[in-house]
């Protein structure tokens, strides 16, 4: 008690450890919060290659599971500034009687009363107005943002070329299919299809991603690229995080 009859008041306060605690804590919580905001395009890059391999391995599952051949059906640009979706990846069995002309129509304008083919069309893939598509775009082959982004950043420094490494490097599958005449987007109507019978891919085809910001490429940013194999049912994943953000080299995952 103190002289006057009243509690003494406490004077113990924080010990200089204690300091040294919080500050600890701070500096760690600060330091990866801009290691994730400096490598926010590699993130979405990331997930958009993971939103890819699901919607094209769903297309693969509903072949199948009906036993149907089915198109995966893409058309439009990357565009994620306005207010609807400007591209598009859809699926839909594909028959005499359904083509990918069909697909396509079946989304940008719903039959009121569709057939059991149109019923099977639904779309995969459209980017929306989110984070992650406002920092990763999907490459559509008359764009130069492939090109872009192995340009050189400011540092100097460049990402490699996927084409220098393995299995790019020696295997003569992934070579012919890593050329632009293969890529899924193709900014017009383009189509490739699944067997129902045998279960795979009836054409090769790639899809290339990078990091973007304001709608182009970051020169040395994160990239991503996917691969089907004709006559294959395996969907590869690669991806390069940046000289920027990382070592620049590729990596299948």
């Amino acid at each position: 008690m103190a002289p006057n009859g009243f509690p003494r008041p406490n004077q113990s306060g924080y010990s200089l450890i204690e300091l040294l605690v919080v500050l600890a804590i701070v500096a760690i919580l600060a330091i990866a919060g801009v290691s994730m905001l400096g490598n926010r395009g590699g993130n979405s890059v990331r997930v958009v290659l993971d939103e890819l391999e699901g919607a094209i391995m769903d297309a693969h599952k509903y072949a199948a599971t009906s036993g149907r051949d089915v198109a995966i059906v893409t058309w439009g640009t990357w565009n994620v500034t306005g207010t609807t979706p400007t591209l598009f990846m859809a699926r839909g069995v594909v028959s005499a009687t359904q083509t990918s002309l069909g697909i396509q129509s079946a989304i940008t304008a719903p039959p009121a009363a569709p057939t059991d083919e149109q019923k099977s069309v639904a779309v995969l893939f459209s980017p929306s107005r989110s984070r992650e598509y406002m920092n990763a775009g999907v490459v559509v082959s008359d764009t130069a943002l492939w090109a872009n982004a192995l340009q050189a950043n400011s540092d100097g420094k460049k990402n490699d070329d996927v084409s220098t490494v393995e299995p790019f490097k020696s295997d003569a599958s992934f070579q012919a299919a890593n050329t632009a005449a293969n890529n899924l987007f193709q900014n017009a109507l383009n189509q490739v299809s699944i067997s129902g019978s045998n279960k795979r891919f009836n054409n090769s085809f790639v899809i290339p991603v990078v990091s973007t910001s304001g709608g182009f490429a970051v020169p040395g940013g994160a990239m991503g690229l996917i691969v089907v194999l004709n006559n294959g049912a395996t969907v590869y994943k690669f991806y390069n995080s940046g000289v920027s953000n990382g070592d620049g080299q590729w990596r299948r995952i």
